[in-house]
């Protein structure tokens, strides 16, 4: 079977690293995989993996827009060129260009939602595919409540990680070297990961920060990511005269390495379809305090596998983190609960079985028509 990934760029995130995962574990499983984006810096790891990618000029937000229609007709070429069995579409225009290249080639689509769709023309014009996979509940019941995709044309496979690399256990010495390269010595560390947005709630964080300091001495807080919200925060650390404690480092694709030294782990989303991040810092074993809004309540569904805070509540986050860094023994059971979580139900394994079962209903599906 040969499957066309179709994304909008390729640089390092959740929606980029599911489909670098997702590729890899689909090819160990007999598939043939190209991957189709306008490019980014995830292309050398495709390439070291020996995943093909194929430029398409798709960087826009406009779904409707002329860049996403020739798109599609270029996509449509990469597929009569490749014999491409499946297509799988995993962001709004790329979503869009692949159900146009779908009725140009008749090649079935399937589509991934990420996470939540503003209502827009999504009611007008369904680009969902032949079949869309949700990666939580509670983007499930999004599609179906909020944008009236039918309860059988959608299939919940939860998002997963490779639970062998981030339960790697890192000696004392290589976590120190981390610790130097960061400037944050041995003092405890709080530390999320992901994209600099509002969404992402790291604005939270910092706030949090300012009374976590005054219980928890010296302590230092681990902020990884890039994007639109890097100088507000900054300037949020300096009104807070908390910047000394606050590390913002760019994205790093060997975020196991970063997890390594982090004592709690904060996942302070304001909306998260499931969260990668989240389920990366669980396999590293890692005692989290999240959000508990849309799919983390999937992941997080006892307070022994982690803790969950209203979103935007600074207090609440503050002390339960606080609490946890207090308290190695409270801390390292619920790293260990955490870990054997995600491993028994949140794998890459059990993702990409998933997928592929998923693939073969609707190429089967097709050839009986």
């Amino acid at each position: 079977m040969k499957v066309l990934q179709v994304t909008t760029h390729i640089n390092i995130g959740g929606i980029a690293n599911y489909i670098l995962n997702l590729s890899e574990a689909l090819k160990v499983r007999g598939a043939d995989v190209i991957v189709a984006s306008s490019g980014g810096t995830l292309c050398n790891e495709l390439l070291s993996k020996k995943i093909p990618h194929k430029f398409l000029d798709i960087r826009t937000k406009f779904e409707f827009g002329p860049k996403v229609i020739m798109a599609a007709f270029h996509l449509a070429g990469i597929i009569r060129a490749e014999n491409v069995d499946i297509i799988h579409a995993h962001t709004r225009v790329s979503q869009v260009a692949a159900c146009l290249a779908s009725m140009l080639t008749g090649v079935p689509y399937v589509t991934t939602c990420h996470g939540y769709f503003k209502l827009r023309s999504r009611r007008l014009f369904d680009t969902w595919g032949n079949k869309v996979i949700a990666i939580s509940a509670a983007v499930k019941d999004h599609l179906r409540r909020d944008l009236g995709v039918s309860e059988e044309r959608i299939k919940l496979i939860y998002s997963g990680v490779d639970i062998a690399r981030f339960a790697r256990r890192y000696s004392e010495a290589e976590k120190n070297a981390v610790r130097e390269e960061l400037g944050v010595g041995d003092a405890p560390i709080v530390g999320t990961i992901g994209r600099l947005s509002q969404v992402k709630g790291q604005r939270y964080l910092i706030q949090a920060m300012a009374y976590i300091a005054d219980k928890v001495n010296g302590v230092q807080c681990i902020i990884v990511g890039g994007g639109e919200e890097a100088l507000a925060l900054e300037n949020l650390a300096r009104a807070l005269n908390i910047t000394d404690a606050i590390h913002i480092i760019p994205s790093d694709i060997n975020t196991p390495r970063i997890l390594s030294i982090m004592d709690v782990f904060v996942f302070p989303s304001v909306k998260e379809g499931l969260g990668i991040a989240l389920l990366e810092a669980m396999a590293a074993g890692k005692a989290c305090v999240a959000s508990d809004i849309g799919g983390i309540s999937d992941i997080i569904k006892a307070p022994s596998y982690g803790i969950l805070v209203g979103v935007g509540d600074i207090k609440a986050m503050a002390d339960e983190t606080a609490k946890l860094l207090l308290n190695d023994a409270l801390r390292e059971d619920m790293g260990d609960k955490a870990r054997r979580i995600v491993s028994g139900n949140f794998s890459l394994d059990a993702m990409a079985d998933g997928v592929i079962q998923l693939y073969k209903e609707v190429a089967d599906a097709r050839k009986k028509r």
